[in-house]
């Protein structure tokens, strides 16, 4: 099977690669793990080098990275940038600290001497997205490999060109090639590396596929990051100028490609009128090419319009756009529909492209209830001037992350980043700790009998 990059933005071929046959994976993950545990013996200190070395090299080669996701993705060289200087580069200073901060736990006490040793998870599967291919695949690939994991790394069938170049770096960082390994291929690489004997599996993506690995990959621990419907909820008492170019932003960055971006947005009906104006005349202003990028694939702009005419079959009011674009590439046009029906159900699953549903609702008790009534709980953002306010909507919210006055700002490193429900597999561990499995030592030191002991 051959794999094609395309540039969106013109619909045209760049290059192909060939996919690795099913039965070279076997032989892939033996060599993997044998690289692992010499690897994973390495003083701490040799591989903290390492990844800082990385940092040096992803810094100096970030522009030619942006480069490649512009031409194989189609996102915004600037998109690409903030996520290296303003994330990826930050993150690897969070993530050293964290890791020398839970090397080993002490928790002896008069009766017991009780440690907890952590260890790296061994061979990790990482399936590769392509809406976030440098972010996403860097707060996986850092952490884990600090901590002294070996990486299988499923390049996406999108975005292999940047996997590849990706690869070079870690390499070039002092990585054993063997350490880290990417592979190319399409979904049946996928379904063999889940079902393969790697110790984890990091997939980020849709909920249908999260779904399918979950009963495929057996007790092998995950981390998934699924499918979000993310709620914008509007109080009458926000500062409308910010709200309405946050909620812009938070709707159409990456043309709409982004699981935690704003799908469905709730606004007070005290302050609809105007935040609605704003809305639309400001949208009617976004460039497509230079602010709004194309969708990945034809098929992937032909969902979302089949989504569009469901929505306005459902009850949807075309305000804005509700087309494809005319121009060459993958382009959608940035699109607003609003439900007027209050009852009126919302699009039910993620709409990947530059749509924002919205919805005038009484007062937040409302929002909160709506934004609630989905089957996902990745993220949602708040729009207030009242702090005790959001944060008191925040705590009613079942979602992963919740944003006040902002939109899809993540802390360095990805560290806590994720959904609930079906937006994923909860976690409340520092992303170090995701890649680590632990070991707890209990110690009885001295010759003697335990009270509680059979007499």
């Amino acid at each position: 099977m051959k794999i094609e990059s395309i540039n969106p933005r013109t619909g045209k071929s760049i290059e192909t690669f060939e996919e690795i046959k099913t039965d070279e994976l076997s032989e892939i993950i033996i060599k993997s793990k044998k690289a692992q545990k010499s690897w994973a013996r390495l003083p701490s200190e040799e591989r903290i080098k390492v990844i800082l070395k990385l940092s040096e090299i992803i810094d100096r080669e970030k522009e030619q990275i942006a480069e490649i996701v512009f031409e194989e993705a189609g996102f915004l060289r600037t998109e690409t940038l903030g996520e290296i200087t303003g994330d990826i580069l930050i993150g690897i200073e969070s993530h050293i600290m964290d890791y020398n901060a839970v090397k080993e736990l002490d928790f002896s006490n008069e009766t017991f001497e009780s440690k907890v040793q952590f260890m790296p998870q061994g061979v990790i599967g990482h399936i590769g997205i392509w809406n976030y291919p440098v972010w996403q695949t860097f707060i996986t690939a850092i952490p884990a490999l600090l901590v002294g994991n070996a990486i299988i790394y499923k390049l996406s069938e999108f975005t292999t060109m940047t996997g590849l170049k990706i690869a070079e770096m870690i390499w070039e960082s002092g990585v054993p090639k063997d350490v880290f390994i990417p592979v190319s291929g399409g979904s049946t690489i996928g379904q063999e590396i889940v079902k393969s004997d790697v110790d984890m599996i990091v997939f980020t993506g849709g909920s249908g596929t999260g779904n399918k690995i979950i009963k495929e990959a057996g007790t092998k621990p995950l981390l998934l990051e699924l499918s979000g419907n993310d709620a914008g909820i509007i109080c009458e008492d926000c500062d409308l100028k910010q709200t309405i170019k946050g909620v812009i932003w938070g709707s159409f960055l990456h043309g709409g490609q982004v699981c935690t971006r704003i799908k469905r947005v709730f606004v007070e009906r005290d302050i609809s009128e105007k935040f609605l104006d704003g809305f639309l005349e400001q949208t009617k202003r976004l460039k497509i090419g230079e602010q709004i990028a194309p969708l990945i694939r034809a098929e992937a702009r032909e969902k979302v319009d089949d989504q569009v005419q469901e929505s306005i079959k459902g009850g949807a009011k075309l305000l804005l756009g509700g087309n494809k674009s005319s121009r060459e590439g993958f382009y959608f046009e940035p699109t607003i529909l609003l439900y007027e029906d209050s009852n009126a159900t919302m699009y039910e699953d993620e709409i990947f492209g530059p749509v924002a549903l919205v919805q005038i609702v009484e007062n937040v008790d409302e929002a909160i209830k709506k934004s609630n009534d989905t089957k996902y709980g990745l993220g949602a953002t708040i729009w207030t001037r009242d702090q005790k306010k959001a944060m008191f909507i925040a705590e009613k919210l079942d979602v992963g992350m919740v944003w006040i006055n902002d939109s899809n700002a993540a802390i360095p490193g990805g560290v806590y980043y994720g959904g609930i429900k079906e937006s994923g597999i909860a976690s409340s561990q520092k992303r170090v700790m995701s890649f680590m499995k632990k070991k707890m030592i209990i110690s009885n030191s001295k010759a003697e009998i335990r009270d509680w002991w059979y007499s």
